[in-house]
Parts: structure tokens; sequence; C-alpha cells
């Protein structure tokens, strides 16, 4: 370990020569040490002896494959790429005809997003390697084998990230480096655990903070997985490729470069004989694949060869243009199958299995899927690679081309591709692609139990597209037993669910309910299920359905404490919404002891936040502020920082109404940074819009207006109503406390205008407005402003509707005056609301 950093070190310093003694003393004390292999290859690089660095991680992956039937690391292998330069697709020709398309993606990616669509072969790889080679960037490609499998791409896109440059995670915050390390598990972070909502915001918002001042290029977007894709809308400079036909994400951005046939000039400055570019004009589509397979047969068959000089292809033999348009008139697939048929036997299988896998895959995994030694696995693939059907990527095998791999599963024999499938089902480590060779081995059972564990592994991740596509897959094989297709269709309906499909969802868990088994066994999964539909249908407003369908949970459940607490949690939301608050909190109660009891703290986190919640919309708020405390601590302390901001930044709130702003304003930013660090932008609008009134009620306006117009601007650009409501109510608060009631008016009649059917807002908004107009002296417009106030809200909202009351009378000497002004100081005191005590003691 001291030779390796000596030799880093060395290589820092520019000391070549002194770095490669070092790291030759490293590697030789220890020739299977990767991190000594790594240090040896770099410092052969620095010292400009590239042939020797490929040569010496040549004979490393060699050694620790013969002896310990292991691949180099996803990281050298990425060293070695580099070395390597871009690796070629399908026959290597020079890249012509393509040069506008470069800069014309240049100019695009120096400002936003540039989208290249075109079919296969058209040659979107190497126009994107020529665009990477002009730019600094990251480039990575999706594989289709892995569209279903969340993070695959992201995942590759940020270890490249990161072999490039080891520190670039250093300076992000621990949370966001400790949930980022669940998807990296080689990152050195701290320690921590979070519910899957919280870590799927965390490493998205560490990814964005990680790529942003970067371009990113990728290739064959149309079998990126929907997570990845959701991470790349947030790179602001970006190129991507893609087949039109295939693409199901659509990103954002200007009309697509469109790929297709190269021009004339492109084909004259590739081949200087007139009779092959008119046969390759006449029989091919003229697309770079289609005219590197001609030449590529023209070259074997000794009829034509590139000149020395210019690199312009020359025929050698008077057949070459009749040959060239025999070739092309079959097709480039013909000629990629006729490429493939050269090799037999165990070659053979290999191909086959790398088309089948369409990903790439370790020499182990193909070993042991081949049934062949190592040695002889290696000594395969490197024969298959001098003959451009595989290339060694960062990761491991995959054929040379998209093409390639069409083409040799389009040849296979149905019994051969079955055989094939079931070998690869039985060594592969993911769910998803065991479910796709079980149904490719013809075994729809095994399937789709393997697509039910698929897609509620991609559920606890939060990759709900992934999930909803695995769980509908695994229910077509219409094959599964009822126990197994009701998992999967209870995992896809939670995934229909989180996508705001109400209505497949709701169907989903009721075909659930007909596939659970009758009897006390199947009671638990039933009354499971009940709830989910109950809860489906609370939302929908169908509140006499979901009552039904809780009670009939309850019943399924009996004892089961498992069933049963979710059940009671269900039941007691729709009974508050019901207007039985008695029952409502009976249940609520009962539940949150089952939870504290079988230790759920994110469960008992729930029901302490819906009572919380009820208790401070009613006007308990020193008993709102306790709950929503005790709720904020415990979705904390499980780790669900998404749950967590709500309560904590409304407890902040709380504490503001009850007298104590600089306890408030210490909430609201705890909030606020959880918000900001999850990337959370409706969380950062409410905390902002409560950071904004704890700093009006400490008497800072300058702070408070900052905070409020952030939070106008967050919700604004999400077109969040309420938000919207609360940031111009903060506005006009931090205008009061600066004693300017015109901006102040200004700003809550906005508030207003944008509260319909929001009745807390609206009646806050009428109230604070009625009292920027008796502050103006306009006391006939703040009567029905007031009146308006008393009407609507709950009883949090009476406060300030009452004390404008008073403020009103007062100001128009009305003889109730008195009366009004003691009411809404007995309410304030008696609520613990002393915000407001203040100004109601001035009045009396």
């Amino acid at each position: 370990m001291a030779w390796e950093s000596a030799a880093t070190l060395a290589a820092g310093l520019g000391e070549p020569a002194l770095a490669v003694s070092w790291a030759t003393a490293a590697a030789t004390a220890e020739p299977l040490r990767e991190a000594a292999a790594a240090a040896l290859v770099r410092a052969l690089a620095a010292a400009g002896d590239r042939a020797a660095a490929l040569a010496h991680y040549d004979r490393y992956r060699r050694a620790i494959a013969d002896e310990l039937g292991l691949d180099p690391s996803p990281a050298l292998a990425d060293l070695h790429r580099r070395l390597l330069g871009p690796a070629p697709t399908g026959f290597a020709l020079r890249f012509v005809g393509r040069d506008a398309l470069v800069k014309e993606a240049l100019t695009g990616l120096a400002t936003g997003v540039v989208r290249i669509a075109g079919r296969s072969g058209t040659g979107k790889s190497r126009l994107l390697e020529a665009i990477a080679a002009a730019v600094p960037s990251l480039f990575a490609a999706a594989r289709w084998a892995e569209r279903d499998e969340p993070w695959s791409l992201g995942r590759t896109l940020l270890r490249r990230l990161l072999a490039d440059d080891p520190s670039a995670a250093d300076p992000l915050p621990p949370r966001l480096r400790t949930a980022l390390a669940h998807l990296l598990p080689e990152l050195d972070a701290p320690a921590g655990t979070f519910d899957p909502e919280t870590r799927d915001a965390l490493v998205l918002e560490a990814a964005r903070r990680l790529l942003t001042d970067r371009v990113v290029i990728i290739d064959d977007l149309q079998w990126a997985d929907p997570t990845s894709v959701r991470l790349l809308g947030g790179v602001p400079r970006l190129a991507l490729a893609y087949r039109p036909d295939e693409l199901v994400h659509r990103m954002p951005g200007p009309p697509p470069l469109v790929l297709d046939a190269l021009p004339d000039a492109a084909l004259a400055d590739l081949v200087d004989d007139a009779g092959i570019v008119d046969a390759i004009t006449a029989e091919t589509d003229r697309t770079p694949m289609a005219v590197a397979e001609v030449l590529r047969v023209l070259h074997a068959e000794g009829l034509a060869a590139p000149a020395r000089g210019d690199g312009r292809w020359r025929s050698t033999a008077a057949s070459a243009a009749d040959r060239a348009r025999q070739v092309g008139r079959s097709g480039q697939r013909r000629a990629i199958a006729e490429r493939v048929l050269v090799h037999e036997g165990p070659a053979a299988d290999l191909l086959r299995l790398l088309a089948l896998l369409g990903r790439e895959a370790p020499t182990g995994v193909l070993a042991a899927a081949a049934q062949l030694p190592l040695p002889a696995t290696l000594a395969l693939l490197d024969g298959l690679a001098t003959a451009d059907l595989v290339h060694l990527g960062a990761h491991g095998w995959r054929t040379s081309h998209d093409m390639v791999a069409e083409v040799i599963e389009a040849e296979l024999p149905a019994g051969t591709r079955a055989s094939l499938h079931a070998r690869l089902a039985t060594i592969a480590a993911d769910a998803a692609d065991q479910a796709r060779h079980w149904l490719g081995a013809g075994d729809p059972a095994r399937a789709a139990e393997a697509f039910a564990v698929a897609a509620e592994r991609a559920l606890d991740q939060v990759a709900d597209a992934e999930a909803e596509r695995l769980a509908g897959t695994g229910i077509d094989t219409g094959a599964a037993e009822t126990a197994v297709r009701a998992r999967l269709r209870q995992a896809r309906a939670q995934a229909r669910k989180r996508r705001g499909d109400i209505a497949g969802a709701r169907d989903d868990l009721r075909a659930a309910l007909r596939d659970q088994p009758p009897g006390p066994g199947g009671a638990p999964a039933r009354a499971a299920v009940l709830a989910q539909l109950a809860a489906l249908d609370s939302g929908a407003d169908d509140l006499r359905r979901a009552a039904e369908l809780a009670e009939l949970a309850l019943v399924e459940a009996g004892t089961d404490d498992a069933a049963r607490a979710p059940a009671l949690e269900v039941a007691s939301v729709i009974d508050m919404n019901l207007d039985r608050p008695d029952r409502a909190e009976a249940r609520a109660a009962e539940a949150l002891s089952v939870y504290v009891r079988t230790g759920d703290s994110r469960g008992a986190a729930r029901i302490l936040d819906a009572r919380a919640m009820a208790a401070f919309l009613h006007g308990r708020i020193a008993d709102g502020v306790a709950e929503l405390d005790r709720a904020a601590h415990l979705f904390e302390s499980s780790g669900d920082l998404m749950r967590a901001v709500t309560p904590r930044s409304t407890c902040g709130h709380g504490r503001v109404l009850l007298g104590a702003p600089a306890d408030g304003l210490a909430d609201t930013e705890r909030a606020l940074d959880a918000a900001r660090t999850l990337g959370h932008p409706e969380g950062q609008a409410y905390a902002l819009w409560h950071r904004s009134e704890a700093r009006s009620a400490l008497g800072h306006p300058a702070e408070a207006l900052t905070d409020a117009r952030e939070a106008l601007s967050i919700a604004e650009r999400l077109h969040h109503r309420g938000w919207t409501a609360t940031a111009w109510r903060a506005i006009g608060l931090a205008h009061q406390c600066a004693c300017d009631p015109e901006a102040a008016l200004e700003a809550f009649r906005a508030s207003l205008a944008h509260s319909a059917n929001l009745d807390l807002f609206a009646c806050w908004a009428a109230a604070r407005a009625a009292l920027a107009c008796v502050a103006l002296g306009r006391l006939a417009e703040a009567a029905p402003l007031v009146a308006d106030a008393l009407a609507t809200g709950p009883a949090l909202g009476r406060h300030e509707a009452r004390g404008a009351a008073a403020a009103l009378a007062v100001a128009r000497a009305d003889p109730s005056a008195p009366s009004l002004v003691s009411t809404a100081i007995e309410s304030a005191e008696s609520a613990g609301a002393r915000h407001y005590l203040p100004a109601l003691t001035a009045l009396a």
C-alpha cells in the first residue's frame, strides 16, 4: 500500500519514471492486488508507455481470471477503456459525412439538451463518440436487458464520473453521500438508514449536484430504465441518441438531429472506386453499418483495402464492384449472419449467450453459462473480439453492435434458445433477469414468481414505472399460482397508485382480493388489500364505500397486529372525514398503540402526524405542536425525511403562534435544510413560507421578504396554488412588519385570489387584508373582508379573523368594540396563541 501511495505521489509531482518504479514494486509484491495493478497501469500511461500499460492490464486480467475466477472491477475496466480510446462500433471505418451534425450538436450542448434520432446502424454511437472527443464529458449507454433494473444506467454514469474524478463526491453533505452509497457501495460514506422514498430523493439530488456542471452523453436512450431517465431530467447539458421507433421516455429539448443515409460526398470521401460506390448506392440503404458490412466482406476476400496515404478504400480486383453489389443485395444482416456462421461449437454458444443476455457480462458469468473453464472462455472471447463480433466494455463482454445480437437471436432455433435461456436463468443474480430468462426457457410459472420478486424490489426502490411493467409482464404470463398472481396484482396496484392511476390500482386490488385464498390463513392478506381499497376510495371521495371496506378490513384482520394496525389507520382517517371524531380518535389511538408495541416507528409517526394536524387546525395549538414535534422526530429517526419536512416545519409555525418565534425559526430552518438536501421543491416552498413568518415575528422584515419571494418563485414554478397563496401571505406579513400597509394589502389580495376552496388560507388572507385596510383608513373595504374571514376557515384561522373584526370595530368606534377585543384576547389565550396578544392588547 505504501508503494502504491508513493507511486501516486510521484506521478502527481511529475516524476513518471519514479512512479513506474514504485508501482512495479507494488505489483511484484502483490500481483493479484488490484490497487497495485491499477497504480502500475496509471504510472506506465503517465510515462507515455501506453502499450506497456495495456499489456500489464491484460496480464493482470488473465491472472485473476485463472486464479480467482474474477474480472477486473468496473473502475479498472473503465481505466482500460480510456487507454484504448472509444471502442469502435462495427467495422472501423473513417468517420465521414457527419461533421456538420457534430458542430450543430456542440452548439446545442453549450446551452441545453441535444437529441439524436436514428434507426439501428445509422451511426448514432459514432456521432456521439465524435461529440465526446470534442468536449469533456461523461459517456454511457443503456442496455436493453437492463431496462427494468432501477438505476442501472445512472449507476454506470456515476461510476464513470467517480472513476474520472474520485474526489467528486467529497463536497456532498453526509446525508447525500450516505444515500449515494446505497447505489454505489464502493463509496466511502457515513452510516445511515433512510426509508425508500427519502433514499430515492436523496440519490436523485446527489446525482443532480454531481452532474450539474458536466456534459453527459447517453447512447440508446430507448433502453434506459425509467428511474435513470428521471435522473437525466435534472441534467442541464445532455446529448441523447435513440431509436425513435422504440423510444418510450420523452425527454425535453429541441427537434432531434435525424441520422439516415450517408450523403454522396461522404461515400466518395470514403471509397475511391466508382464501381463500388455505385454498388453501395444501388443495393444498400447507405447507412454506415451497411457500408461497413460491404467493405468488410470485400476486405476479407481480398477484393478491396484502404490506401496507406489517405485511407480511402480502393478495389484490388476487377470483381470488387460485382461482389459489392451481391453483398449489398443480400443485406447487412445477412452479411453479419455469414460472419457469425464461421464460428461453431463453444464459440457459437458464447455469441448466443451474449445475444440473449443483452448486457455486458463478466468472463466468469459467461464461463459458467457456457459450462467452460475460464482460460478457454477467455481464449474464445479474444478470438471473437478479433473477428469484431464482441467487445470488452467497462463491465464485461458484449456483442460489438446491437444488430449483431439481433441477427444472432433471430437465427436461433427454438429449442436452442430455450436451453440457453434456462442456463442463464440459473446463474442470473438479478430477479428481473431471472424472470426474463425463465420466460424464454418456456417456464412461465417460475418466470411469474421471479417477476413478482423483481416488482417488489423495484417498489422498495421507488422505481414505480419499472415495478408496474415487471408486474404486468408477470401477470401476462398467465401461469402464476393464485398467491403469486395476487402479489403481482398488489405490486402493480401500488405502483399505479403512486403514479396517479387510481382506477387501474383499484382494478388490480379487486382482482388481488379475488385471488387471495379463503379461510383464516388468507385473512391478513385480504385485510391488507381491503385497507388499500378503502384508502383509494377515500381519496376518490367515495367515503361511504371506503368506510364499508375499512370495516371489512378490520373484520378480516381480527387480532393480527400486522394487518389490524393499517386497517385502523385508514378507518380513523375515514371516520374523521365523516365527522365521527370520537371513533376516529379511538381507532387512531389503538393503531398507535399497536405500532408502538410492534416497534413500527413510521406507522406511529403517521398516526401522530394526522392527529397533530387535526389538533392544530382545530385551534389546539399547544397540543398540535407537541404532537407535530413527536411525529417529526419519529420520521427523522426512522430515516423518513420526506415525511418529516411537513410536521417539522408546521411545528415551527406553531411555535411562532405560541409566541416563541426564535424556537419556531430553528424548526423551520431544520425543515428547510432537509427539503433542500432532498431536492424537494414543495417542501422548500412550505418551509420558506414558515421561516418567513418566523422572521417577521422576530422583527426582521428584509430577511422575511427574501424568504417569501423565494417561496413564491418555487410555488409558481410548480403551479402549486396552495403554496402560492401562502407565499403571498408571507410577503404581506413582511410588508406589515416593515410598516408598509399598501404593499401588504396588495400581497394579501394576491393570496386571497389563489385561495379558492382553501378555507384556512382564504380566512387568513381576508383577515390580513382587512387589517391592512384598517391601517390605511379604508374601513368600507375592510368590512366585507372581515365578514368573509369570520365565515370561512377552521378554528386556527379564527384568531386572525376575530382580531380583524376587533380592529375594524375599534377604528369605527363601534360600541361592540370592547366586547370583540375581549373575546379575541380570551380566544387567543385559551388556545395559547400568544403571537396575537400584543396587537390585541394594544386595541384594548
